[in-house]
């Protein structure tokens, strides 16, 4: 029994362990889950496990619109609208800042030439949501007239005041949600007591007093304050008056960098890597942005080869700098293989990171598209509304050039396989970009040539337009480094590049086609056309190419049908086309205003035709291609990408071209020459030399007057600049250097406006035009028997034009020698003289009353009278000054003529693109002892 009962009790013990394992099994899952064994499917069942989804980015708000005030540009009685890219560009901005997300923005088809007024919408939007403090950004690279648009444009003075009173503090306010107390005074200074009562000045401050704006240079030492510039000009505008001091007052904590609000730091693109990790090191500890802006435009792209490395390492650069302040990035690209090569750099290196450094969401640096229809800054023009959605077209592409880009990708793909690759092999490069240029000339090679023969051309140009000196380079390459095996196909593509140099010596195969087609549109059903060039200068290359060219069909002549040709460059288009219904529309090459105005613009009509380089047609494809499959944000489009795109499918592909190439119309470069140059025997002991942070170096004399960029003198013209002696230039002024496209410009307005320009007279020949036109003028208006009775008939119209002139006339027999120039044919030119009016104000009547419009008698007392009583025959310099006077003086007279306020804003803003800084000036007499 005692036996069965101890076996009894071992069953029970053993049930009981059973029991107790049983439960033990039970609640292992929930403390171990690791440790559970789940029985197996079958094979074919077993899926692969998917990876955890990234969380969703949250989307970006709209926020800005609803915050906007009245914007105004120069000159402007009208407001300005920010275009819808504009607005979606501050919205991204703010998501950035709010969220610290990273992001690629490719906005296109225009592209915006200045970021800095994505930073003021924004700021406006922290306004209204009552943050004070506003958004705090970075900016790069930039250039160091970076903040020179935000000069120009103005916000609401009364819109502002109505923030400030919404938002100021006094016993508390429940409105604001970040505190800036001295913001208040700041802002109500601008209140109406504190203004003078002046009629028709409304005191509306520009963007670029109003906001601080900081700049790091490779020169600079940290950041530097901005108070004097705060308020700058509306302080101008108060000078000798007591409301000036108490302006400045109120700047003190608004423009230092550490305590600054709505705050926008930018990096001179100048910077090396070391100069731009201190410079962020030290923003860093006054306080980190919220944001940075990131420019990869094409203008960035093309002025730094290694842009794309750069900008990467730059934004990786941000993390390791201000690390748990890692601001949010938002980078700005204008084509879509830029955007995904930066993408796939950033990855790249993000993957290259030690994994605690790395980012893993799949949608950081993701690309999203902002369909853009408004250049420059962004601002519609005054009084017009943006376009949505433009009518599908289809257009006519006609591509040139075969023989010429077969050579120039042959020596791209040889300077790519060299050792060191096409940064070493850069003649071979240079050789390849110069064949790409010279096939593009709406010309031939001798029309260059002849323009760059003229005295206001350097010789470096001159030497970037000759064949033979990049063939030596290429030939010197080959011997000096080599290039192997490829050394057989280099010599063959030199000669063959020697052949297209003499065959293009009449005419290009862009020139022909050009001519083809102008005489085809001009005589056939519409009898008009319109060609539309990517610059002012092949503008007037094309046109004496056209007047001059003897293969029209059937035998014309260009003298028959040139009234009906209207050759415009792209600046202008959009300012002529309405006038242009009708005519056939020739693109001769693209630039960013024709490829925006293609496809955006209604007006544009059916069949407007294309004409590019192969190379040029390549690059488009590249472009477009993308846009159509991967980027849904630009389907408005798709038709006429669409139109385009079957056109250039068969051409040959080339992966180089996207690295070397570009859609734009490859052209030459032209650079202006010094007024003096030391080697010539005319220097002047009196003359003064002036070295540019852009590498020029002018030398004038001392009492030449020039204009600085100075918007907050008192002197200054509204456009910004005042007028200087060399003499008195100190360094640090931003000095205004005229440039041959800017040139060019001014002189075609002229000519559009009626005054009778030929700038490829010498001196001579133009101060016997003006003889020739005075006596046509005589005869029209006075057509007296006698030439006494003509001097009589002047003299009193001048003085029925001013009652105040019969003083200071002087003798009639004198005044006979203002118009009786019956001699002026045969009179050698070393005994010729004006034969004008002693004074401005004299001549400027005289020519009244003859018929000229103030245009041309500003014109010729600059180009003719005053340059023979001053011996100033340097020809080429001479008329740049006469186009930069015209333009800047106090009293321009283009600024007070019938000219379109459109067209001159455009001349102005092209003036500020070409504002240099004074490094070193002094006599070059004291440089010599």
């Amino acid at each position: 029994m005692a036996s069965r009962k101890h076996l009894n009790d071992l069953l029970e013990a053993q049930k009981k362990r059973r029991e107790e394992l049983a439960r033990l099994a039970t609640r292992k899952p929930a403390a171990r889950p690791r440790a559970v064994t789940k029985p197996a499917n079958p094979p074919q069942q077993l899926e692969p496990l998917s990876p955890p989804r990234d969380p969703e980015p949250p989307p970006v708000l709209p926020r800005t619109r609803e915050a906007l005030i009245a914007l105004y540009q120069d000159d402007s009685a009208q407001p300005s609208e920010p275009s819808s890219a504009l607005i979606s560009l501050a919205d991204l901005y703010l998501h950035a800042a709010q969220h610290r997300s990273r992001h690629i923005a490719m906005v296109w088809p225009a592209t915006l030439k200045t970021l800095t007024v994505v930073h003021a919408l924004a700021t406006l939007v922290r306004w209204h949501e009552g943050d004070k403090q506003g958004v705090r950004g970075l900016l790069f690279p930039a250039k160091t007239n970076v903040f020179y648009r935000l000069n120009h444009l103005h916000l609401d003075r009364k819109s502002l005041l109505h923030i400030a009173n919404d938002l100021v503090e006094g016993n508390g306010n429940a409105k604001v949600i970040r505190s800036m107390r001295d913001k208040d005074a700041f802002l109500f200074s601008l209140a109406d007591k504190c203004l003078p009562e002046i009629s028709g000045e409304p005191f509306n401050p520009t963007i670029g007093e109003l906001l601080p704006l900081f700049l790091a240079t490779p020169d600079s030492n940290g950041w530097s304050v901005c108070d004097a510039r705060l308020l700058a000009l509306v302080r101008a505008k108060l000078a000798r008056r007591a409301h000036a001091k108490a302006l400045q007052m109120n700047c003190a904590v608004i423009g230092d960098p550490h305590t600054a609000p709505d705050a926008l730091f930018a990096l001179d693109g100048r910077m090396g890597e070391e100069g731009l990790r201190k410079a962020c090191k030290a923003l860093s500890k006054l306080g980190p942005p919220e944001v940075v802006l990131v420019q990869a435009t094409r203008a960035v792209r093309f002025g730094a080869p290694g842009w794309k490395g750069q900008l990467a390492r730059f934004c990786l650069m941000l993390e390791d700098i201000f690390q748990s302040a890692m601001p949010g990035v938002v980078v700005v690209t204008d084509e879509p293989h830029a955007a995904y090569r930066l993408k796939d750099e950033l990855w790249e290196r993000n993957h290259k990171r030690d994994p605690q450094h790395r980012w893993h969401m799949r949608h950081e640096f993701s690309i999203s598209g902002i369909p853009s229809t408004v250049g420059n800054e962004g601002l519609l023009a005054p009084g017009t509304r943006e376009a949505a959605h433009p009518s599908p077209r289809e257009f006519d592409v006609h591509i040139v050039d075969a023989d010429a880009a077969k050579v120039a990708n042959r020596l791209i793909r040889i300077a790519s396989a060299a050792p060191g690759g096409q940064a070493s092999a850069k003649p071979l490069a240079d050789a390849a970009a110069f064949l790409s240029r010279l096939a593009a000339l709406p010309c031939g090679v001798r029309h260059m040539s002849e323009y760059l023969a003229g005295p206001d051309v350097t010789d470096r140009t001159r030497r970037e337009f000759d064949w033979p000196t990049h063939l030596g380079a290429a030939l010197e390459f080959n011997r000096s480094v080599g290039v192997g095996d490829d050394r057989p196909l280099l010599l063959d593509c030199l000669e063959r590049g020697s052949k297209l140099f003499g065959n293009y010596y009449a005419a290009t195969p862009f020139a022909h086609k050009l001519a083809a087609l102008v005489a085809n549109a001009a005589t056939g059903k519409k009898r008009s056309v319109a060609i539309v060039f990517p610059n002012a200068l092949y503008r007037r290359l094309a046109e004496r190419f056209l007047a001059e060219y003897d293969q029209y069909p059937s035998g014309a002549t260009y003298d028959a049908f040139g009234d009906r040709v209207h050759l415009l460059p792209a600046a202008q288009l959009e300012e002529h086309i309405d006038g242009l219904h009708g005519a056939t529309l020739v693109f001769a090459g693209l630039n960013e205003d024709c490829l925006r105005v293609l496809l955006a613009d209604d007006r544009v009509p059916a069949h407007s035709v294309l004409l590019l380089t192969q190379r040029a047609g390549q690059f488009l494809r590249a472009t477009l291609k993308p846009i159509v499959e991967r980027m849904p944000e630009f389907k408005s489009y798709k038709p006429r990408m669409e139109s385009i795109l079957r056109q250039l499918k068969d051409l040959p592909e080339d992966a180089s071209v996207l690295s070397t190439g570009d859609y734009v119309l490859p052209t030459f470069r032209v650079e202006l020459s010094s007024d003096i140059a030391l080697h010539e025997q005319e220097v002047d002991p009196d003359s003064w030399g002036i070295r540019f942070d852009n590498g020029l170096t002018q030398y004038r004399r001392g009492t030449s007057d020039v204009y600085v960029y100075e918007p907050a003198s008192q002197h200054a013209t509204d456009a910004g600049f005042r007028t200087c002696q060399v003499r008195s230039l100190e360094v640090g002024d931003r000095v205004f250097l005229m440039s041959a496209e800017l040139r060019e410009m001014v002189e075609q307005v002229l000519c559009d406006a009626g005054v009778s320009i030929q700038s490829d007279k010498t001196f001579e020949s133009a101060l016997r035009s003006y003889h020739e036109l005075v006596q046509k003028r005589l005869a029209q208006r006075f057509p007296q028997a006698t030439v006494a009775d003509q001097v009589r008939a002047v003299r009193q119209s001048m003085v029925e034009l001013d009652a105040s002139l019969e003083r200071r006339l002087p003798t009639l027999q004198a005044m006979r020698h203002w118009i009786d120039l019956g001699r002026s044919p045969d009179t050698p030119f070393e005994q010729l003289r004006p034969q004008a009016p002693n004074r401005e104000d004299v001549f400027k009547a005289f020519a009244e009353v003859l018929g000229f419009s103030s245009l041309e008698a500003a014109y010729h007392w600059q180009r003719v009278i005053t340059a023979v009583r001053t011996s100033r025959r340097l020809d080429g310099r001479h008329v740049s000054d006469i186009y930069a006077y015209m333009l800047l003086q106090p009293e321009s007279v283009m600024a007070h003529s019938s000219i379109r306020r459109k067209t001159l804003h455009q001349l102005f803003d092209k003036a500020r693109e070409n504002v240099a800084t004074v490094e070193i000036v002094g006599p070059l007499k004291e440089s010599k002892e």
